[in-house]
C-alpha cells in the first residue's frame, strides 16, 4: 500500500522537507477512530528535534555581529585618544597640558591597543577606563571638554562586552546535538509509522487510511524523482568530463 521510500537518497534539506511534509498533513488530517496518535506524536517529537538541530543558533551566530561592535569601538577609541593627542598642540597651556596627561595614561595601557586580539584588547580597554574613570582623570576629560568623545568610547566598549557575555551564555547553554542520532530517530519514527498504518488498515480498514497512504505515497514519489534526476544530471556530467 505505501511505497518504499529509499531515505538515503535525499539530501538533508530535502529529507527534513520530506519529514515535515509528512507531518505537517497528519497533523492537520482527521485521525478520529484511527489508531495511530502514538506513532504520529512520536513522528511529530522527532521531526521537531530533527529541525532544531537543522536551525539551531550556535554562538557563531554572534560572530559578525561582534565583529562589527569590535570595529566600532576601536573607531571610538581612535577618536578618542586622537581627540586627546590633538589637544597637546593647543596653545592654552593648562589645556595642552591637561591633554598631555590623559596621553600619558593611554600610552600604559598600549597606545595601539585597538590592533590587538578581542581578549586582549578587553583588558586593556578595562584597566584603561578604570583608570580614567577616577576623580582627577574625569576633572581633565570635562577640561578638555572630551565627556563626549569619552562616553561614546565606554558605551561601545560596553556594548561588545555584553555582546561577547551574551555569546558565552549561548554556547554554553546550547544542545549539543547528536544531529546523526536525530535524523536517523526521525527516519524510523516514519518507517513506524508507514508500518503501523499498513498493519492497522489490513485488522480494521478505513478509508482514512487509504487517504494518508495515498499522500505519503505522492510525497515518496516527489522527492524520489528528485533524487533521481540529480543522480542521472551527475553520470551525465560524469560521462561528459571523461569524454
Amino acid at each position: 500500500m505505501i511505497k518504499k521510500m529509499y531515505f538515503s537518497l535525499l539530501r538533508l534539506n530535502e529529507l527534513l522537507g520530506y519529514f515535515n511534509e509528512i507531518i505537517t498533513y497528519l497533523i492537520g488530517a482527521d485521525l478520529e477512530g484511527l489508531q495511530i496518535t502514538s506513532p504520529v506524536e512520536k513522528l511529530n517529537n522527532k521531526v521537531g528535534e530533527a529541525l532544531a538541530a537543522a536551525n539551531r543558533t550556535t554562538a557563531s551566530g554572534f560572530t559578525e555581529r561582534i565583529r562589527q561592535l569590535d570595529n566600532r569601538r576601536d573607531e571610538s577609541f581612535v577618536a578618542f585618544r586622537n581627540f586627546m593627542e590633538a589637544s597637546t598642540h593647543r596653545r592654552d597651556e593648562a589645556i595642552a597640558n591637561a591633554a598631555e596627561q590623559i596621553c600619558r595614561i593611554i600610552r600604559t595601557h598600549n597606545w595601539s591597543l585597538y590592533s590587538r586580539g578581542y581578549k586582549i584588547q578587553s583588558a586593556k580597554m578595562a584597566s584603561l577606563l578604570k583608570e580614567l574613570n577616577q576623580a582627577e582623570n574625569q576633572a581633565l576629560i570635562l577640561q578638555l571638554e572630551a565627556a563626549s568623545w569619552y562616553s561614546e568610547m565606554l558605551e561601545d566598549n560596553n556594548a561588545f562586552n555584553q555582546q561577547s557575555e551574551e555569546k558565552s551564555i549561548a554556547k554554553n547553554e546550547e544542545i549539543d546535538y547528536d544531529t546523526q542520532e536525530i535524523y536517523k530517530s526521525a527516519r524510523l519514527a516514519c518507517e513506524e509509522l508507514f508500518e503501523a498504518i499498513e498493519v492497522l488498515n489490513r485488522i480494521a480498514p478505513n478509508e482514512k487510511y487509504n487517504a494518508i497512504a495515498k499522500f505519503i505515497n505522492e510525497c515518496n514519489q516527489k522527492y524520489l524523482t528528485v533524487a533521481r534526476s540529480r543522480k542521472t544530471k551527475n553520470a551525465n556530467a560524469a560521462e561528459v568530463t571523461e569524454a
